[in-house]
């Protein structure tokens, strides 16, 4: 069975049973699309402290992700990345900066497909993993952090074993918005609003760094959240 989710999962069994939408991921009849607020917080963080997890997903370059690197850098904060291996082919150079700025690089799968459909082919399913791990390589001579978020959001309990077979633990999300359509993107207004309603200790964000609106309210949400007592954190606090 095929599941979207959000929250964190490790050593491929899923941390929490509440369940969301993702862009592209139908969402049953009462439950949240992606552009509504979520329950908070579904994984492991220690929910007393206000701290936040700014990540983003990366699988095409739009021109944005220089600004958000330089956006996290001005703010002395760090986030973590999760990168498809096609696109640490096509931008090496990006790829090198985010690991050389101190962000944590992570996998998003080589060619973005939903890995519940590879689940039953090992070797196609572990393929996806090991080629992002050599492109990565090769982009920057380091080791890809061992985290990956599962493309859609969606997956089974097959893809959450193999997953963590291959030494990987599944991350999800408490917030994402509808943000993929670089022809349809929020008002920065709308985005800016939506990151800070969700706002709680422990708060997982999901964001694409293609994303004009999210690029543009980054600058403010990090001020705003600073300003109300968050700090930030990468994915290797939850550990």
């Amino acid at each position: 069975m095929e599941h979207a989710r959000s929250g964190l999962a490790g050593s491929g069994r899923a941390r929490s049973r509440r369940r969301s939408g993702h862009p592209g991921v139908p969402v049953r009849p009462g439950h949240s699309r992606p552009d509504q607020p979520r329950h908070p917080l579904e994984h492991r963080a220690r929910l007393v402290l206000k701290v936040a997890y700014l990540t983003f997903d990366e699988a095409n370059e739009s021109g944005t992700a220089r600004r958000i690197i330089g956006i996290l850098d001005r703010a002395h904060i760090k986030a973590s990345f999760f990168l498809t291996g096609t696109y640490i082919r096509a931008n090496p150079g990006i790829t090198r900066s985010l690991a050389d700025h101190g962000h944590l690089v992570c996998s998003h799968s080589l060619t973005h497909p939903r890995m519940t459909g590879l689940a039953g082919d090992r070797a196609a399913f572990t393929g996806q993993f090991r080629a992002t791990e050599r492109a990565y390589r090769a982009a920057t001579g380091g080791r890809l952090a061992r985290f990956f978020r599962p493309p859609y959001g969606t997956y089974s309990a097959r893809a959450l074993w193999l997953t963590g077979r291959l030494g990987y633990t599944s991350v999800f999300w408490s917030f994402a918005h509808v943000d993929y359509d670089e022809h349809a993107q929020p008002p920065v207004s709308v985005t800016r609003a939506r990151i800070l309603a969700a706002a709680c200790p422990g708060a997982l964000y999901l964001l694409h760094a293609s994303s004009r609106s999210n690029t543009a309210a980054l600058a403010g949400v990090v001020h705003t959240l600073k300003r109300h007592g968050y700090r930030f954190a990468t994915l290797e606090r939850l550990q």
